[in-house]
């Protein structure tokens, strides 16, 4: 911070328990430690330290005794060091209890009365108070008619500031019209509390776009601007990087605090707003102006030395969804998971510092305890230098430890722990299949509606992009002329594509907006290689397809190189922060890749009936759910939630369409897993592919087109395939493969009464063979499909990114559902397709006491 110019950190961490659900409560002798050896290290780096705390949730304003409460907390604090407090009024009730009603005649009176207490108690330091209003969106009725917002003008004390995130919660532009409007009702410039780069109400976003959206005029009309930035530690670099570039711009303003960091809501929705983008100007610029493009260009450079500065990890930062305790008087808003809290016995060497006395019982509440608590517990915009902010970053690791003890996230392929086994993969797939949609904590007020959500979030195609295709300031991202001693160092290119994956909460990068773009027209316009005869023509739309489905290709092979060389960046903290959010799109991009494919190669293909083609573009879930949203399968949200890999996983999947240079692979695979899921080489030596005859034969020769494998780098490693028609097939089954696999495999004579050995079985059952096909089944689910996996596949994204490519392809011609056989036995097996949406279909009639069926509808 102190070295790009920033220059004030706030700690209102809302997993500190102490901050707000148990806001009276002082701390105890170690944590005061810890909480002071902070306040240090910010001193010795220049940053100003402020204490946030919020005791909104249940202070009754008129009791002298919880004012007195609040009063000691804070005044505890003061003898650490800390010399700048805020008070938050944030993402609570606005109904009064019936003490406070007596007393005061507004809610706004009790908050200014108590905020302006605390302040004179406190010698009149520098302080900041976040209201309840603290948007244009939140004010009632209006910023200019609020009386909740006159009454602070009127009553808080001039020195004291006030927080304010804009037009809304996460504001896409932030106006100079409309911050003098609210200056001039709270009759102070105000702090903007800024959520752009806010990521904790989307577990599958990060932002790492540039500061935009804010005119460099705003600067005079400010005390300063508080910056929240994303939950993850280390992703903060370019958010940083580019707000200190817009402070520090040229423009004519008055001497003003920048402050860097605020908290935020766990819980905060995204809100969108109708007014018009602004654009980027591509004109020469004067010396010092703020250009958001040329800022990020600026910080990549620098964070390039950053990624490549030997840093270790301590595991990995998902961002949570466990939750501690509230205070008792509140009840919860929602179901959700608790983590009990035990009392500290420290003994207390000062009467401020006193023991927290906690509830025997375990309450739920929106408060969220991190996998990592160093990244979300501080909301820090700290940026981790080797040279600058050593001290701070012991005692962030230190209050990291208070909260929760971790250990390293093992790299796989990199020293990693052994594989598990196949069985422990279908166990996990099972486990994750009620994930049917982002775990979301929406128990925090600070959020918008949803049907703002869905109305507002409308950003076209072309006008997302902040970079136009023929922008002469367009940021190129050129293929990396690598080394061979460089070809797994991140490079430029490669951080240009992932910011541009990963942008802003508005807009996607230019690269992003390609892949869209590209995948949309690649899908609206696949009738043009429907035959074998489209694709053998040499039309000029045939052509196009073709080299826009190349193009798409190349894309993704970018996305691919990108991860592969991410895995071996230095700086091992940052690949721990950002690995979920790449790992994502990276199996998401080759689930695109291999359904493009599919649609380049698939025969007897009727016009595909698809759909997915809503707008606008950015809706929850950012660039990977608007991608789903494309796909023929858009509501099959549990093939697309999965929990990142305990252990990273350096692996790239690559999903394609099967091939007849495939056959042999698939084979062994199939006999590899025959065993409920386990290798059953062993069971048939003298019949080495009779296994494969059986399951997977029929399908690669008589429904080639929907059959998918999975290639890991060493090989195969898995397949599904899927037949379209059942009742087509079958017929086709009864005809050809059956006959042949009765004339290559002789029906075996037991005459003698000797029992039939597992491969006889086999054959008996070619022999005896009875369709089953009730017309209900047929009805409702009209497509077979079939998978397996080799055991060293450990990543349980991979089964669901492999059914929901070929659910989209049988989709996609019209299929409403598909079904499966799985032996009785077959434990394992059954786990891992009713961990992929499948459910026992009951028996109809008595087929076989052997089999049961499980079937999905699309």
């Amino acid at each position: 911070m102190s070295v790009m110019g920033l220059n004030t950190y706030m700690y209102a961490p809302k997993d500190d328990y102490k901050h707000r659900a148990y806001w009276r409560e002082l701390y105890s002798v170690e944590e005061a430690e810890l909480l002071t050896g902070l306040i240090e290290a910010a001193k010795e780096n220049g940053i100003l330290f402020v204490y946030a705390l919020s005791p909104g949730l249940d202070i009754t304003f008129s009791a002298a005794k919880e004012v007195n409460c609040l009063k000691k907390k804070l005044e505890q604090v003061a003898h650490f060091g800390c010399t700048a407090f805020a008070l938050l009024f944030d993402d609570i009730e606005t109904d009064m209890c019936e003490a406070d009603k007596e007393i005061f005649q507004s809610f706004a009176y009790a908050q200014v009365s108590v905020t302006n207490e605390a302040y004179q108690h406190l010698g009149q330091p520098r302080f900041l108070f976040c209201p309840t209003e603290y948007c244009a969106s939140r004010a009632v009725p209006n910023v200019r008619s609020s009386e909740y917002l006159n009454t602070l003008g009127s009553r808080l004390l001039p020195a004291i500031d006030v927080l304010w995130t804009g037009p809304k919660v996460i504001s896409r532009i932030v106006s100079v019209e409309s911050i003098e409007e609210v200056a001039d009702v709270l009759k102070r410039s105000p702090v903007i509390w800024d959520n752009i780069h806010a990521n904790d109400y989307d577990q599958k976003r990060v932002y790492l776009g540039p500061y935009d959206g804010r005119p460099t005029d705003l600067i005079p009309c400010l005390n300063g601007v508080l910056t929240n930035p994303n939950c993850e530690f280390e992703v903060n670099f370019m958010a940083l990087h580019t707000l200190a570039q817009w402070s520090q711009s040229s423009t004519s303003r008055k001497d003003s605090t920048l402050l860097p960091s605020s908290p935020v809501s766990a819980d905060i929705q995204l809100e969108t707003e109708g007014d018009s983008r602004r654009s980027d100007s591509t004109s020469a610029i004067d010396t010092g102006a703020y250009v958001p493009k040329l800022a990020l260009r600026k910080a990549i450079k620098d964070w390039i030395h950053v990624i490549n500065t030997p840093i270790s990890g301590s595991g990995s930062t998902l961002k949570p969804s466990i939750h501690i305790p509230p205070a008792p008087t509140v009840p919860p808003v929602m179901p959700s998971l608790s983590l009990p809290l035990e009392q500290t016995s420290l003994p207390s060497a000062d009467p401020l510092l006193e023991k927290p006395v906690l509830p025997s019982s375990v309450f739920t509440d929106h408060n969220i305890i991190p996998d990592n608590p160093l990244i979300s517990s501080v909301n820090t915009c700290v940026a981790v230098t080797a040279s600058t902010i050593s001290g701070m970053n012991d005692a962030l690791d230190a209050l990291a430890d208070m909260a929760a003890v971790k250990s390293p996230m093992p790299i796989d392929g990199l020293g990693a722990d052994p594989e598990p086994p196949q069985a422990v993969l279908m166990n996990a797939v099972n486990s994750l299949a009620c994930d049917d949609k982002i775990v979301e904590n929406v128990s925090e007020l600070m959020e918008c509606n949803n049907d703002e959500l869905s109305e507002g979030a409308s950003i076209q195609s072309r006008k997302i992009s902040h970079l136009n295709s023929d922008d002469d300031d367009e940021m190129q991202i050129e293929p990396s002329s690598e080394s061979a001693a460089d070809m797994n160092s991140l490079v430029i290119a490669d951080v240009e594509v992932l910011i541009d994956l990963f942008y802003l909460p508005f807009e996607h990068g230019s690269f992003a907006l390609l892949l869209l773009e590209e995948f949309h027209w690649l899908k609206t316009n696949s009738a043009l290689v429907n035959s074998m005869k489209d694709r053998q023509s040499n039309s000029p739309e045939v052509l196009e397809w073709k080299e826009r489905a190349k193009a798409f290709e190349d894309k993704t092979k970018r996305v691919s190189t990108m991860f592969t060389h991410m895995m071996h960046i230095p700086n091992r903290s940052l690949l721990y922060d950002l690995y979920p959010y790449v790992w994502d799109m990276a199996g998401v991009i080759s689930l695109l890749q291999g359904f493009v494919k599919w649609l380049a190669g698939a025969t007897n293909r009727d016009k595909p009936s698809l759909s997915g083609d809503q707008e606008p573009w950015v809706f929850r879930g950012g660039l990977q759910a608007e991608f789903q949203r494309l796909l023929p399968i858009e509501g099959a949200n549990d093939l697309f939630m999965q929990h990142p890999p305990s252990v990273i996983n350096s692996s790239l999947y690559i999903i394609r369409p099967y091939t007849l240079q495939d056959e042999d692979a698939v084979y062994e695979i199939c006999n590899k897993t025959c065993d409920d899921g386990l290798d059953g080489t062993d069971i048939f030596p003298e019949y080495p592919r009779l296994v494969g005859d059986k399951f997977v034969g029929g399908f690669l020769t008589l429904s080639p087109d929907y059959s998918f494998v999975i290639d890991d780098g060493d090989g195969l490693c898995g397949y599904i395939l899927a037949v379209l028609d059942a009742k087509a097939y079958l017929s086709k089954y009864e005809a050809a493969w059956l006959t042949e696999m009765c004339a290559k495999y002789p029906a075996p004579n037991k005459s003698d009464g000797s029992s039939l050995t597992p491969a006889e079985e086999i054959i008996i059952g070619f022999h005896n063979y009875k369709r089953y096909l009730p017309a209900n089944l047929y009805n409702s689910l009209p497509s077979i499909v079939r998978m397996s996996l080799l055991m060293r596949v450990t990543d349980l994204s991979v089964p669901k990114r492999m059914m929901a490519c070929a659910l989209s392809a049988l989709k996609a011609n019209g299929s409403t559902g598909a079904y499966c056989e799985v032996n009785v036995g077959d434990k394992h097996i059954m786990n891992m397709y009713t961990g992929l949406g499948f459910l026992q279909i009951p028996m109809l009639d008595e087929y076989s006491d052997e089999v049961v069926v499980l079937g999905r509808p699309l």
